[in-house]
């Protein structure tokens, strides 16, 4: 399976076979290729939980983007925007970029969520790229 070389099997067989040993060089490598294959399942899984049970996936998933979105949207400010969200804006843009990816991501949603009922033709990278849309919880553009 592509663990181990077949001459390891043949060196092992050759020494159960001295011995009168019942064992056989075959089942030996059955078992270490099966803890070989256990060792990169562990392997992966590892890095799968310090990915996705962290806040990792949040930084390589776009959280430099959104910061730099929040920056542009919180210039912006309430422009065109009404005044229900003037609520979203008492927070200061310092704060709100030390807060959590989470909240970042909430925050950003509703402001961006009432800029395009506003501006449905509004252009930016969270309204092209679908992964980031998915990846705010923005719902699909009409044109996708």
């Amino acid at each position: 399976m592509g663990c181990i070389s077949t001459d390891i099997i043949k060196y092992q067989h050759r020494y159960y076979f001295p011995l009168l040993s019942c064992k056989k060089g075959t089942s030996w490598g059955k078992h270490i290729i099966l803890k070989c294959w256990n060792i990169v399942y562990q392997l992966w899984m590892h890095r799968n939980a310090a990915l996705h049970d962290t806040d990792t996936i949040n930084q390589i998933s776009g959280a430099d983007k959104l910061q730099v979105a929040i920056m542009v949207e919180h210039t912006i400010g309430l422009t065109s925007l009404h005044q229900v969200y003037a609520r979203y804006f008492s927070i200061s843009l310092q704060t709100l970029l030390l807060k959590p990816i989470l909240f970042q991501k909430q925050w950003f949603r509703v402001i961006h969520t009432g800029r395009e009922a506003v501006r449905p033709h509004t252009v930016d990278e969270f309204t092209t790229n679908t992964a980031l849309r998915r990846w705010i919880g923005l719902p699909p553009t009409s044109s996708a």
